[in-house]
């Protein structure tokens, strides 16, 4: 007797599903972000547990940024993170006046390198994966989980053909993109804010005695919130769009859409506020929300300058250089011109006779 073929498993990836953009150096900044989180995780449980001032959890909390800010600039040796690092040398001047803002000069500067670099790599990590999940999201008999997020994310209506994606090849910037970097500020001062204002004066969270003497380094906490805006990003500054025969539908207003859909239960935090000025007045409360106010908009500000201004060409350019592999040519190609009647008028213009190309006729059309 023969031998029984045992049967194979085949797998089938496409060139697409073999795209990454992570670097070995990438893995390992995300490596030790997440060893460090876990680590202050345990940090902010043994204050908890020793009830210790929670004051001193904002800077365990900010430490894995640090970290990460430490070992990008150990490792790629950038000339300009000096001048983040000068912020502490300034800081060490108000030694006289009070020491907390070392504290805060000290982890917000080191926090932000961490910070953009997080932001770069999250966005190499996501771009392909969502636009492959994209093209076809609205074609598929069964949507997978991350399909369903990411229609629900960018604002994907069901009638959308998303097959037709496309980007700026040709992106060149030649100065800091002001534009964007509005935008990206408008969007995350406003998501900042209302995050910071719902949880620093959530009762559950935080004491209503925190109010009276405020540390400025408990505002370095702000630092993660522009991780869950910032990445997005990227499909604004290539300009992801998806082509339609009308109007082209821009990824990134289906995501602001969905933002701004998510801070609409502004009831909540004014209702918190009120609660917060009952317990504390109205000057304490007015105090700490205008140094919510200033530290948002400064670390938002400068993270903002500082991405467009170093990070953001390096990640344009490796997706554009992969962009030709995920999407060799246009999608949707018609036979027809668009401007054919408009140069039929041109004399002596040739014209083709379209019946040769034959008729497609589908299964379940009515004759």
């Amino acid at each position: 007797m023969g031998k029984r073929k045992v049967p194979v498993k085949q797998e089938h990836f496409s060139e697409r599903e073999r795209i990454r953009l992570l670097t070995d150096v990438d893995k390992a900044l995300l490596a030790i972000f997440a060893i460090s989180f876990i680590l202050a995780i345990i940090g902010l449980q043994v204050i908890r547990l020793r009830e210790l001032s929670v004051f001193i959890s904002a800077i365990i909390a900010s430490v894995p940024l640090a970290v990460v800010g430490i070992s990008y600039c150990v490792h790629y040796r950038k000339k300009y993170m000096l001048a983040l690092w000068s912020l502490t040398v300034v800081a060490m001047i108000l030694l006289s006046v009070d020491i907390s803002w070392i504290l805060a000069v000290a982890c917000i500067s080191l926090g932000l390198v961490g910070l953009l670099a997080l932001v770069s790599i999250f966005q190499k990590a996501i771009f392909f994966p969502i636009m492959a999940s994209m093209e076809y999201l609205n074609i598929k008999t069964k949507l997978s989980l991350f399909d369903r997020v990411v229609s629900f994310l960018f604002s994907i209506s069901g009638d959308l053909d998303t097959r037709n994606i496309e980007i700026d090849t040709n992106l060149n910037r030649a100065s800091i993109p002001w534009r964007e970097v509005a935008s990206t500020l408008r969007l995350s001062f406003m998501a900042g804010l209302f995050i910071w204002i719902y949880i620093s004066m959530n009762p559950s969270w935080f004491s209503s005695d925190m109010f009276t003497n405020v540390p400025v380094y408990l505002f370095s906490l702000m630092l993660y919130i522009p991780l869950l805006v910032m990445p997005f990003s990227i499909f604004m500054s290539l300009n992801v769009r998806i082509c339609t025969r009308y109007r082209d539908f821009k990824v990134y207003d289906g995501v602001k859409m969905t933002l701004y859909k998510m801070l609409a239960p502004v009831l909540v935090t004014f209702i918190y506020i009120l609660l917060a000025v009952n317990s504390n007045g109205i000057s304490v409360v007015f105090y700490f929300i205008l140094l919510s106010v200033i530290f948002n908009l400064l670390i938002n500000l400068l993270a903002c300058l500082s991405f467009y201004r170093w990070f953001e060409g390096g990640v344009v350019n490796e997706i554009r250089s992969k962009w030709s592999t995920f999407r060799p040519v246009s999608m949707m190609m018609v036979v027809e011109d668009e401007n054919r009647i408009a140069k039929e008028e041109v004399p002596d213009t040739p014209r083709r006779d379209l019946s040769d190309l034959g008729v497609m006729v589908f299964g379940d059309s009515q004759e």
